[in-house]
This record gives structure tokens, sequence and C-alpha cells, in this order.
């Protein structure tokens, strides 16, 4: 069998194949998409380039997928490492595919379906032995790029070896979460989120509650999707849904639940007319106009969505994180409380008696709902956040059966699932009637099994010190106010400034700013600063800002390396602390900008010079020898509040130098960033303090103002977003001391934009934006 995957054919270029071949892409993985028609493959490859959300992290990666058709191409299927099948889901179709296929497959090729319940035993009925053994289920959720669930599913013809090699191409190269299922109707993903679905929208039927109303309250408040149920039901498709729903129901003869999955007279009711969700512009939702109206689950008519207002959602609301929210909110007693525990407890218990028919352990069960369905917390996570043995009793009183396993657990005085200690992590295992320590992934630090062996040296309220070992020092990021977006607050400013000093002083020789919360950071504590402008402190508020830069000078310049670890949102302040370290390892999902136009601002804590630096360095030669055109990229970047949509971009963007890394798979980000602060430890030298920066100046500005001016007569932007602009020229143009001729030092360069910073948050437009921001989480334009 071949060693590496280096090419792979993808048979079936519709929305999933076209997907599939985009992902491998972006892993640099070259493929051949065939389809019945070139016509059909070419779309395929045009689908990648143009679907939302982007299935590429940039459009040049179409350029690794080949269109080819069965009738002129077949025998290229012989330079395939891989055969990855993602034809229509009919058992009919896949065999015939196989059958052409067959004749041209080398000898160590594996071949694998994308089916998403059609058994294995059936795929394989009509291959040869030895193709047999090469033959598995890789099971990868929609969008690919984006959901980090692939089940892998082997027969008892399947070989290790292959299984094996999938196993960390798909972790390692693909980036993906992989959950060891078995070959049951629909895996364990869709087995259990389907039934939850159905659960939820019969359960809203019976206590009467609205569409809007149950997304409310089965959203972002639980840790689920912002989709919730309906819409998300909406965006897979109803057919899709009914089809998956159908799937569980006709091969679940054991299953004592299978009537859940049978479809409620409004799915029934939807299908017959054709409405199929997102693709036929309406489902549960109906976009008019611009108003999106909700359908009534009793008569299918459709009607303005209503204002949700329950005590349970207020009381959830503020808590502060995920597993209080839950509680809350299923320990509630009005109605929403009510609902939400009907159908949590119902999913729960169905989880549990589902094992072992799909999975031998909890964990994948888990791991399966978190990267496949987005959920902050799997079935069994969630159990224990709203404690077992309280859930349990009320199950009983309730006259709901809990597994005899779950019972039998308590009895033994095990009052949870999972157990975090002694840097091990383990899980129940109800065949082993005891906790099994879960298996640690090659190339992984966990930062939470650090601090449970005693390795977190200093703690404040939103950031830690973590002892990585070998002389490497962490700084986590956990705000106490928000943790899922981690804004920078005065917490985090003292540990990175006590870290600095620990690696200055030689008793760690580098830095990691990295940790595995929702999102890096999402700029600057807005509260904050609207504080400091309504007080009219703006003295203090410029000697914060300063303090921030001389913070980002101080990362710049250490002498020893800093490697910053960024990914998911890093907007603003969060990208002007990355940017002064010596090397970031960037999650391939980075989505990251300087975004504080938004709110009446320019970047003030060094985002101007980061990207003037950044843009010349990737630049290389070009950048010094014309400035303009890299002031002109930096102006329309943090002018526009430009975010990149994934690391690559950022690359082009100049968020990220070229030479900066990006990983995949995000369990490995924190490992691989220790080792790059290793290595540049070896031999470490901070760069150079830049007194030699040239930039247009006056003339430059003219420029910009001509265009502001042009961009403000067609309507793009407002008065005062003018305004900005013209601070945001002065700074990127060097001032009232710019000019081709002229050097400028780093310093300079923060001075004028500090006090651009401290001149707009002086105004009250941009008091008004940032009350909006706050209240609204969108921008205002005024």
């Amino acid at each position: 069998m071949s060693e590496k995957i280096e090419r792979v054919a993808v048979l079936g270029a519709g929305v999933m194949g076209a997907q599939l071949a985009g992902h491998l892409a972006n892993a640099g993985i070259p493929s051949l998409l065939f389809d019945i028609t070139q016509e059909l493959a070419e779309n395929g490859v045009k689908t990648v380039t143009t679907l939302k959300p982007a299935p590429l992290y940039k459009p040049k990666n179409a350029e690794l997928i080949t269109p080819c058709n069965y009738d002129e191409h077949a025998e290229k299927i012989n330079e395939a490492d891989w055969i990855l099948e993602a034809v229509a889901e009919r058992l009919d179709i896949k065999l015939a595919v196989y059958k052409t296929i067959l004749p041209h497959l080398k000898p160590t090729a594996i071949i694998s379906s994308n089916t998403s319940g059609i058994p294995l035993a059936d795929l394989i009925a009509d291959l040869p032995d030895d193709v047999a053994e090469r033959f598995l289920i890789t099971h990868f959720f929609n969008p690919p790029r984006y959901m980090r669930l692939l089940e892998l599913v082997k027969g008892d013809h399947t070989r290790q070896d292959v299984y094996d090699t999938m196993v960390e191409f798909g972790r390692s190269v693909l980036g993906k979460g992989i959950v060891h299922a078995k070959d049951t109707p629909n895996f364990i993903g869709n087995r259990i989120g389907v039934y939850g679905l159905m659960t939820t929208i019969r359960t809203a039927i019976q206590m009467g509650l609205t569409v809007e109303e149950v997304d409310k309250l089965t959203g972002t408040l639980v840790g689920r999707p912002k989709s919730a149920t309906f819409r998300t039901a909406d965006v897979v498709g109803l057919d899709t849904l009914a089809h998956v729903a159908h799937t569980s129901y006709e091969r679940g003869e054991n299953d004592p639940d299978r009537d859940m999955f049978k479809s409620p007279p409004i799915l029934d009711k939807l299908l017959e007319s054709g409405r199929l969700g997102q693709k036929t512009r309406a489902g549960f939702y109906k976009k008019e106009g611009r108003e999106i109206l909700s359908i009534n689950l009793e008569t299918g008519e459709y009607g303005p969505q209503k204002r949700v207002r329950f005590d349970g959602y207020r009381i959830a609301k503020d808590r502060s994180n995920t597993a209080d929210k839950i509680a809350a909110l299923a320990y509630s007693d009005d109605k929403a409380g009510q609902f939400f525990w009907e159908i949590l407890s119902r999913t729960l218990i169905y989880s549990a008696n589902r094992v072992p028919e799909i999975s031998d352990t909890l964990y994948n069960v888990d791991r399966a709902m978190r990267w496949g369905f987005g959920w902050e917390l799997g079935p069994f996570e969630t159990w224990d956040a709203i404690g077992v043995e309280r859930a349990v009793d009320r199950m009983q009183a309730e006259g709901k059966k809990v597994p005899e396993w779950v019972i039998s657990m308590l009895k033994a005085g095990q009052k949870s699932f999972y157990v975090l200690e002694n840097g091990h992590r383990s899980c129940y295992n109800p065949a082993k009637t005891k906790l099994v320590d879960i298996p640690l992934e090659a190339k992984t630090i966990y930062l939470d099994l650090e601090k449970s062996k005693g390795n977190c040296v200093q703690r404040d309220w939103s950031a830690s010190l973590i002892d990585l070992g070998d002389g490497v020092l962490n700084v986590e990021y956990h705000s106490i106010l928000q943790p899922t977006l981690n804004p920078i607050d005065g917490s985090m400013i003292d540990m990175i400034s006590t870290a600095l000093d620990w690696v200055e002083s030689g008793k760690y020789k580098a830095l990691v700013i990295g940790h595995q919360g929702p999102n890096f950071c999402a700029g600057a504590n807005l509260a904050g600063i609207l504080s400091f402008c309504e007080k009219g402190d703006y003295k203090s508020l410029e000697d914060t800002v300063k303090l921030f830069q001389d913070l980002t000078q101080r990362i710049r310049f250490l002498p020893a390396p800093v490697v910053v670890a960024p990914f998911n949102l890093t907007l603003g302040g969060g990208f002007e602390f990355s940017a002064p370290a010596a090397h970031r390892v960037a999650s391939a999902e980075l989505y990251i900008g300087a975004v504080e136009v938004g709110v009446g601002l320019i970047p003030g804590a060094g985002g101007n010079l980061r990207l003037l630096l950044n843009l010349m360095e990737n630049a290389g030669s070009r950048g010094r020898l014309n400035a303009f055109p890299i002031v002109q990229k930096a102006f329309e970047t943090i002018g526009f509040a430009k975010v990149a949509t994934s690391a690559e971009e950022a690359k082009f963007m100049g968020y990220l130098l070229k030479t900066d890394t990006i990983v995949l798979n995000d369990d490995q980000r924190i490992f691989i960033a220790k080792q790059k602060a290793l290595e540049l430890a070896q031999d470490y030298q901070p760069p150079e303090y830049r007194k030699d920066l040239k930039l247009p100046g006056a003339g430059g500005r003219t420029a910009m103002t001509m265009a502001l001016k042009g961009f403000k007569a067609q309507g793009k932007i407002s008065d005062y977003d003018m305004k900005i602009g013209e601070k945001l020229a002065y700074v990127l143009t060097g001032g009232d001391k710019g000019g081709l001729t002229k050097s400028l030092e780093e310093q300079y360069i923060l001075d004028i934009e500090r006090e651009a910073f401290v001149s707009l948050a002086g105004e009250p437009r941009t008091h008004d934006r940032i009350r909006h921001m706050l209240k609204t989480g969108k921008p205002l334009r005024n």
C-alpha cells in the first residue's frame, strides 16, 4: 500500500464532492474531480470558487483540482492514492461507479465512500477481496472546510494499516477530528443530531412554542450554532433532513425510539409543497422583501416573527459560561425551562441508550456532536454540566427510563462521566464499569491537562501563565467577563507583562501566547474605552493606549522569541498583539482584521505600524523601493475594516507574514507553536528598530483624500467615515514628517497613531458607534 496520499480522485462533482476536492486543495493535495460529463466536472470546479461560505482558503487553490469524466479519463484513476466516492446517496449508482473504476485502480490505492447511511457490507458486496480490504467509509460533514468531524467506519475486511493511514491523513493533513464509528444507521453524529432535532420539532408542537421561540432557546444561549433548530433544518435542506431521518427509521428495527424519526405533519406538508428550506427560499422560515417570516407549526401559514421573552432565557443569559447557562435554563421552572428540559433529557437518555451500539466510548459521541453539529458540549459533557445525579433524580421522578448503566455508575459512587486530574482526562466506560483514560493524540498540548498537572505558575482573572516545559512559558487568555470573545483587559496586560519579565530575566527561554477557548481575541474592551470617554478622562485613555503600544513594542524587541498562536476571531487588539511577535502559528480558520473604523476609531495599539511593516516585509525589495502601493493597500484594508477569512488570505492582506506557519488541525496549534519557539530560541536575534521608514507624506495623503471623496460621492462612506479616513491617511502616510526622501522611526508612527486614536475617541459620533456595537454587536453607519 502507498505510504503517502499525494493525489486523490474524487468521484462525484456535486456540491459535496466539489467541496471535498476543494478542501484537499486547501491541504495542498491535488485531486481529479470526476463526473459523468466533462461539463458537470468543470461546473464542480466552478462551484468551489463561488459557493458561500467559501470552500477554499484562497481562490488559487482551485488550480489543484482537475475536472475529469469517466469516458475520457477513467485511466487517470491509477494516478490516485485514494479514491473518495461522493456520488448520489443511492446504492445502485455507487455500485455502478465502482464497476467503472475497478479496472483502473492501482493495487495500493485506498477506496472510500462518503455515504451517510448505506451499510458498508452493501457497498463492498461486488468488490474483489483485495479491493474490499482497502475499502472503508469516510463520512465528512458539510461544509467540509468548516465542519471538523470525519467519521471513519471500517468493516470486517478492512485492513488495519489502511484504516490507520486514513486516520493519520485525516487528522494531520486535512485537520479533521476523527471519530471511530460503527456501521450503524447514520453512524454517530446524524443519529444523535437528527434525533435531537426531530424531538425538538415534536415537543415544540406539543407545547405550543413558535419557531422563533425554539430557535432562541436552542442556539448560542446553550452553546449550539446560531442557526439553532429550524434555521439549521432550512440550511441543511428539509429533503435532506427527511432522508436522514428516514434512514434511521428504516434501519432502526431494534431502536425502541425509532418512531421519533417519523416525519411530523408540518415537515410532510412542507415537503409536499416543495418548500425545502434555504434552497427554495421557503421552509420553516420565508423571506418576503426585507422581512423574514416564520411558519406556524400547526397551520403551515407564515407570519411575522414575534419577540421572544422568557424568564428562563433571561436567567440563563446572565450566566458567564455555557455549562452554567445550560443548567440555568434546564432547571428554570417557566415554559422555556420546561421545554428545554424535555428535549434535553430525552436526547441525553437516547444518547446513553445508543452506547455501545453506535460507539464503545462516550467521548466519541461527544466529539461527534461538537465537531459535526457545532455543539460546545456533547451530550455526556452536558449531562455533567447540569449534574448527573440531579438530572437522573428528576428523570426518574417524571417516569423517564434512565439506562441501567447510568444508574449503576451513580450507585458505584461515580458522579460524573468525565474526570480531569493530574494531567489525565478520563471518561467512564460502561462496558468496563470504570473510568478509562482518554488517549492523547500525537503533536498535541492541552492546556487544561497542563494546569491539572500543577503547571499553572500564575493565574489572574482573565489570563494565566502555564509552564509548557523545556523552558517555554505560555500566556493563556480566559476573559472573566467575555470568555467567548476574550477582549483585552488589564488582567491580560498584567500577565503578558509578567511573562515578558520572566523571559527577559532568563527564567524562561521563549514565550507562547495562545489558548484553546472559542476565539483568540476579538479586540479591546470597548466598554472600558467608552467609560473613559463618558468621563472625559482622555489623559487616562491616552496613557492606557501608550501602555498597550509599549507592550507590543516590548514583545517585538524581546531578546527571546515570542510566538503567538491566533485562531478564529482575532480582531483589532487581537491582531495588534499577535503582529509584533517573532512568529505566528495560526489556525487555518483565522478571521483576523483591524476593524476599529466600525466603532469610529483607527488602530491604536500599533496596528497601523504593524500592517505597514508586514506588507513591506511580504513585498520584499519592492516594499522598500516604492512605499505608496504598500500604504495604499494598508489604507484600504484598515479603512474598509477588511477581515481575512482564512490564514492564507491573511498572508495576502498583510495580517500575517508569508513566513508564518498555518496549521489545519487546531489541536496541534499550541504544540507546534512551542516547537517553533524552541527552534527560534537556539540562536535568536530580535529585529532591528526601524529608523528608515519611507512613507509618502502629503503627496500620498492628497491621493487618498481624492479617493475618499470618490467613495463618498458613490455613497460608499458617510461624512464621518471620511473624517476617520483622513485621520487614518495622516498616520499611514507619515504625518507631517512623511515624504519619500525622509526617514521615519517606528516610535513616531506610534505617536501620531495614538494622537489620532484619542482625537477620534473624543468625538460624539464615535461614542454613538461604540454604544451601538456594545448593544447590537453590529457597526453603526453615522
